[in-house]
């Protein structure tokens, strides 16, 4: 395995420069906002633009530019290396249908990741220039504050879930107990919404690991856990595991207080 170590110094270190990527790739999104020409349907729900790729494209070089020796997974590219262990998780745009549709909802997300761990994440929301931010051991920031998941102490009918799952069981498990769910249309940004203490939770069964890896170290620092929904640990990664091809990566965020509720909530939807 090809090897390059950083102490929580240096990957603090690494975090203006994955910061900057965001906003400039960010900037990337906004030049072709709402002039998108060519829509590509990679399969029923999901779709490409040329954003998306331009976007990729960009962030993909600079840290190839930068951080040789590091691979990278990407949504649109691919795995760059899989023998290495630092792998960087882009999504050059998480929320591409609402995008495509001019609904001002979506994010750039970069996660670096030391042995399927995420170390660091990064999300930006180019319209409302918001940007989420964390590493490690140092706490999670939304644009150089710091943030904290709310103290919620339980499920109760004014909390508010995410839900982009189209497992409806689920679902339904959950709105017994609450009135209110919502899904923005993007998985980074429903995380960051639990980690800032906008929301109690979020549930998702059909994100990929580019979607995941930024907003659960953001999450994390924030107070928050997120699992699969099982209440079983999504990271670290092992070297083989599927999502580093491409597999899902069903999650379940909370404030950390409510997590073995909401867990016990969807036993009987596994």
């Amino acid at each position: 395995m090809k090897a390059s170590f950083y102490g929580p110094n240096e990957v603090i270190d690494i975090l203006p420069f994955a910061e900057g990527l965001a906003h400039q790739a960010g900037e990337i999104l906004m030049g072709y906002y709402g002039q998108i020409h060519q829509i590509e349907h990679k399969s029923p729900g999901d779709v490409v633009t040329e954003a998306d790729k331009a976007s990729e494209q960009f962030v993909t070089e600079t840290i190839q530019a930068k951080y040789p020796k590091h691979s990278i997974l990407g949504e649109e590219y691919g795995l760059s290396d899989a023998n290495t262990e630092y792998c960087w998780a882009i999504d050059p745009l998480d929320g591409t249908a609402n995008y495509a549709k001019h609904f001002p909802v979506f994010a750039v997300s970069i996660s670096l990741l030391k042995s399927g761990n995420p170390l660091l994440g990064v999300i930006h929301d180019p319209v409302s220039n918001r940007t989420f931010t964390a590493v490690s051991g140092a706490g999670a920031r939304l644009n150089g504050t710091l943030i904290q998941v709310n103290s919620s102490p339980r499920i109760t009918p004014d909390g508010l879930f995410s839900f982009s799952s189209r497992n409806m069981k689920a679902r339904l498990s959950f709105m017994q107990y609450i009135s209110k769910g919502r899904n923005l249309g993007s998985a980074a940004l429903h995380l960051c919404s639990v980690a800032a203490g906008y929301m109690d939770g979020s549930l998702d069964f059909g994100t990929k690991l580019w979607d995941v890896a930024a907003g659960a170290v953001i999450l994390t620092e924030a107070g928050g856990k997120i699992t699969h929904p099982s209440g079983k640990p999504i990271f670290p990664l092992q070297p083989d595991d599927p999502a580093y091809e491409g597999g899902v990566v069903s999650f379940l965020s909370t404030n950390g207080r409510i997590h073995h509720e909401c867990v016990d909530l969807l036993k009987t939807d596994l």
